[in-house]
């Protein structure tokens, strides 16, 4: 076993074996290090996440909703459960799909290119 970093771009741990070789590490090859992919994977990332979160929620609900049955619907419960994380997703919702052009990353780029700009007019 040892950590290496190679011509193609690869840097991490390389195991060879009888049956193979395996890598472990990151590839930092230029493709890696655009700040556009960069930009596309953590948002990518953020979708998938939130639906990560809806299967989660449909499962986890489904689940509770047998048990809520097969207990008799003693206090049918389920839906105050199914409500409150309902709007917890619908938080999630606005966050990743609506949200992000006001309070996320581009707002946060937006805003430093503004104050560069004003640092700039000042003389700095």
């Amino acid at each position: 076993m040892m950590t290496i970093q190679d011509d193609e771009g690869f840097e991490g741990i390389e195991v060879e074996t009888p049956v193979g070789r395996f890598r472990a590490g990151r590839e930092s090859g230029d493709w890696n290090d655009d700040e556009d992919y960069r930009a596309a994977r953590k948002r990518v990332r953020r979708n998938m996440a939130f639906y990560r979160h809806v299967w989660t929620y449909l499962s986890v609900l489904g689940l509770l909703f047998v048990l809520d049955v097969a207990t008799g619907w003693k206090g049918w419960w389920v839906h105050w459960v199914a409500l409150v994380w309902g709007v917890i997703l619908a938080l999630h919702f606005l966050n990743v799909f609506v949200f992000d052009s006001l309070l996320g990353r581009e707002a946060e780029r937006r805003m430093i290119e503004r104050e560069l700009r004003k640092r700039e007019s000042r003389g700095h």
